[in-house]
């Protein structure tokens, strides 16, 4: 439990900070250039799920988000406690439970996500995003990795 709860409330505090800085110190809409037009920081708004999905659709994204996040949460831990998952994969669900929860709480006051990290090249561009999504995926990758590693372990002693 220890595994899955320190990454996730790693993840919690370090967004809460990020993005109350980003919101202190960029202006809203204009971007700030990094590494040059490649990686660039600008503040923006995200009323929907994912890439925008869904946006202006009232409190559904915040509800379903929720549920998604109690049905994830209560499947992970059981599935790390019976041996359904290997104890490696604490770690990314911290991942992944920790930026869930707090694009949750950043949507809870107005029903929007606070994003700010904008990467492509001139008007290509993946849609801006946050530190909290870049912990999902990275966790989702993660447990992918584990996962199925652990999968192929567990098909090469059944061959054996």
């Amino acid at each position: 439990m220890r595994r899955t709860l320190i990454p996730m409330l790693a993840v919690l505090l370090l967004d809460v900070l990020v993005k109350a800085s980003a919101q202190q110190m960029l202006p809203p809409g204009e971007s700030v250039p990094i590494a040059a037009d490649l990686f660039r920081l600008t503040l923006g708004y995200n009323s929907g799920v994912a890439f925008g999905l869904f946006a202006g659709g009232g409190p559904w994204p915040l509800v379903m988000s929720g549920i998604i996040i109690v049905g994830l949460g209560i499947w992970v831990m059981r599935a790390l406690r019976v041996g359904e998952l290997p104890p490696a994969a604490s770690w990314p669900i911290g991942l992944i439970l920790g930026g869930a929860i707090a694009n949750f709480g950043d949507r809870l006051p107005d029903g929007r996500v606070t994003d700010f990290l904008d990467v492509g090249v001139g008007a290509t561009r993946w849609p801006t995003f946050n530190l909290a999504d870049s912990f999902i995926v990275l966790g989702v990758a993660l447990l992918v990795l584990i996962v199925g590693h652990n999968g192929d372990q567990s098909a090469t002693g059944r061959a054996a």
